[in-house]
């Protein structure tokens, strides 16, 4: 017994050192005496690399033996094609959807609206005693037979541009149907249009649809009020992707913008001239209310910095129609007269000036 225990004792005091290293890891253990000073080293912890780590290879998976598993990896390969060749594309094409609609909806109106023959009903047959009801005629039900050449012989201003500018609107359709589909189809995975710019263009097309149901029911002594409360909001969402530096140049959000500011300030001058519904300031003369056109369309159009070429061409275009019908209406009558009401205008020498200062901007603009 004796002996026996001191065979274990002695296999015990050779073995701690090396199972308090194994366990603790980060000291050696010093047996030398205590009149020794004793000096301690610390190790770096041993690094052990996980069991399913150590088991990997570099070599490729090979296919599995199973042929559920194989065809379940052919099906996730599949997904996986499908979603990044096709329903990617039918994704983008889908968001574009409430835009190119909005779009649709404000050409069938402003259609209407500009043959002034009200809901776009079709022609009854001889056979027939009633038209059948399209889905044209159905969205077009609350059209008046009022058009825009006719909104401004009720409600003549002296800041009214000729006919010939508002053919921009058509321009303005063609324009934003290119830029919707473009962006559509986009080849690349970069977004053309995000789909802020697809909200914001969405929401813009309905208010100008609104704006021109309310115009095209205006009749003589009845302007509608939602004419100036509804245009406003056009160009304030349309100008949107533009205060926030868009990736791509947007020509479209550009002159539906610019030209919509115009029409905006024109539709409150034609409040404040017939309308008098604003509070504290009613209806004011017609040399007062085109001043303040000319006055705000300074500040919000003309005086900005860094415009493009759309707003200029826009700002030059509109101007332009402006002088010109205060000019070709006065030399109706006689030349001498019509030249002295002119020079006596406080609107049309501001109009002038006007138009001086965007013919500069758009012919020769200052350098940076």
């Amino acid at each position: 017994m004796r002996t026996a225990h001191f065979i274990r004792a002695g296999i015990w005091s050779l073995l701690s050192p090396a199972l308090a290293f194994s366990t603790l890891g980060i000291k050696v253990i010093n047996t030398s005496p205590s009149n020794i000073p004793v000096k301690q080293s610390r190790l770096a912890p041993t690094i052990k690399t996980p069991s399913h780590l150590a088991l990997s290879t570099s070599s490729p998976e090979k296919p599995s033996d199973c042929p559920v598993e194989r065809a379940s990896s052919n099906f996730s390969k599949f997904l996986s094609f499908l979603d990044t060749k096709i329903l990617k594309r039918v994704i983008r094409i889908a968001n574009h959807g409430p835009a190119l609609l909005s779009l649709s909806y404000f050409f069938l109106i402003s259609m209407a609206s500009m043959m002034g023959m009200g809901p776009l009903n079709p022609a009854a047959d001889a056979t027939s005693t009633a038209a059948k009801i399209t889905l044209s005629a159905a969205l077009t039900q609350t059209v008046g037979m009022t058009t825009n050449s006719e909104f401004a012989a009720l409600f003549p201003t002296t800041i009214t541009p000729a006919s010939f500018v508002f053919l921009v609107w058509p321009i303005i359709s063609v324009l934003q149907l290119l830029t919707v589909v473009t962006s559509a189809i986009y080849p690349s995975d970069d977004e053309f249009l995000t789909q802020t710019d697809l909200s914001v263009l969405t929401i813009a097309n309905l208010c100008s649809s609104f704006w021109l149901l309310a115009s095209s029911n205006a009749k003589a002594g009845l302007l509608p009020i939602s004419s100036f409360l509804i245009l406003p909001l056009v160009p304030l969402f349309s100008a949107y992707p533009l205060r926030n530096k868009p990736k791509y140049l947007l020509p479209a959000f550009q002159l539906y913008s610019s030209f919509t500011t115009l029409a905006s300030f024109l539709a409150l001058t034609v409040e404040l001239q017939y309308g008098g519904r604003l509070p504290f300031i009613g209806t004011l003369p017609a040399e007062v209310a085109g001043s303040a056109f000319l006055l705000l369309y300074s500040v919000a159009s003309l005086a900005v910095k860094d415009k493009s070429i759309t707003k200029r061409l826009v700002n030059f275009g509109a101007l332009s129609g402006i002088v010109y019908k205060r000019i070709v209406g006065v030399m109706a009558g006689s030349f001498l007269g019509g030249l002295g009401s002119l020079l006596s205008s406080v609107t049309f020498l501001g109009a002038v000036g006007c138009w001086g200062w965007s013919a500069k901007e758009l012919f020769w603009p200052s350098k940076k």
